[in-house]
């Protein structure tokens, strides 16, 4: 079995994940904001971090770097970790097919994505 395809056993076909996060494994050099954003749509949709890590870096080459792991698990671990991140933290929840505030563990609220502003997303398509 590929990565991608232990992956979809959580998150559904690629085809369904937003369009966002599928530039920001392939395309986008990573970043801290990449990182950030990779890791609040795994955690918060139930991806165990090594196998998010392990496909983020079969995406892009780039992320093979041990700075970058060391990013992504601590931002996995806040995930998991921090009331306060989740409530401040936005990830689009692939069951319901809406993006949602992580308000506490396992728990999720519906966030008015009008709100919101995605800065790193201007100009292109929100799914």
């Amino acid at each position: 079995m590929s990565l991608l395809q232990a992956v979809e056993q959580y998150l559904g076909c690629i085809d369904t994940w937003p369009a966002y996060i599928i530039t920001y494994l392939f395309a986008e050099t990573p970043s801290p904001k990449v990182v950030e954003e990779l890791t609040a749509f795994f955690a918060g949709n139930g991806v165990p971090k090594t196998l998010a890590y392990k496909l983020y870096c079969a995406c892009n080459s780039q992320a093979a770097t041990e700075l970058l792991r060391q990013l992504f698990y601590a931002q996995f671990s806040l995930w998991h970790s921090s009331d306060t991140v989740r409530r401040h933290s936005v990830c689009y929840d692939v069951r319901i097919k809406k993006h949602v505030r992580l308000n506490v563990p396992y728990f999720t609220e519906l966030c008015d994505l009008g709100k919101i502003r995605f800065p790193y997303l201007a100009g292109r398509p929100r799914n």
